[in-house]
C-alpha cells in the first residue's frame, strides 16, 4: 500500500492531490484477469455493495476505449453520492492496461490506471494505480479510496481462483 501527497502545481488555488495505489497477486493467468478488467460486469462484482453505477447496471459487453459515461453512483449500492463521469481513455493489449479519466461531486480527479502484469503461466501482479483530487476532502476520499481498492482487490482474489479453473 502507497499512498503519496503532493501539492498540485496545476491549478492556481493550490489543490493537494493524493495517490493511492494497491497490488495484489491473482492465482489466474493474465490474460484471463486481463479479459475480466475490460468488463462492466465484472466492475459490477468486485464492486458490489461498496458502489453502485447504475448506467453500467445491464452492460455484458467490454469497455471500449474513448466511450464516456455519465451517471449517479450511490456509495454501498444504495446512498446517492454524485453524478459521476467515466472517461475510458486508452485499453493497451499489448501492456495490459486500462486507464479512465473520472471526476463527479465533490472529486475533481480521480485518474485510474489498472494493470495486470504475469508473473508465471498462472498468476499475476494486479495493479490498482488511482490519482485523486478533492480539494480540502481529499484526505477523507483517500482514506475511502484505500478502503474501497482494499476490498475491490480481495474480491479479485476470490474471482481469480474461480475464473482459473
Amino acid at each position: 500500500m502507497k499512498m503519496r501527497v503532493d501539492k498540485d502545481e496545476d491549478y492556481s488555488h493550490s489543490i493537494d492531490m493524493a495517490v493511492v495505489e494497491h497490488s495484489t497477486r491473482l492465482k489466474a493467468p493474465a490474460d484471463v484477469i486481463w479479459g475480466a478488467v475490460k468488463t462492466p460486469a465484472v466492475f459490477r462484482r468486485v464492486t458490489r455493495g461498496l458502489l453502485r453505477m447504475a448506467v453500467i447496471q445491464d452492460r455484458d459487453d467490454q469497455w471500449h476505449e474513448g466511450e464516456t459515461v455519465v451517471g449517479w453512483v450511490f456509495l454501498f449500492g444504495a446512498v446517492p453520492f454524485s453524478r459521476h463521469h467515466l472517461h475510458v481513455e486508452r485499453i493497451d493489449e499489448t501492456s495490459r492496461v486500462l486507464s479512465s479519466r473520472e471526476y463527479g461531486g465533490l472529486i475533481r480527479v480521480w485518474n485510474h490506471d489498472i494493470n495486470v502484469t504475469p508473473v508465471d503461466e498462472s498468476s499475476c501482479l494486479y495493479r490498482d494505480h488511482i490519482e485523486i483530487r478533492a480539494g480540502l476532502f481529499t484526505p477523507v476520499v483517500v482514506l475511502y479510496a484505500h478502503w474501497f481498492y482494499l476490498m475491490r482487490q480481495r474480491r479479485w482474489r476470490v474471482l481469480a481462483k474461480e475464473l482459473s479453473r
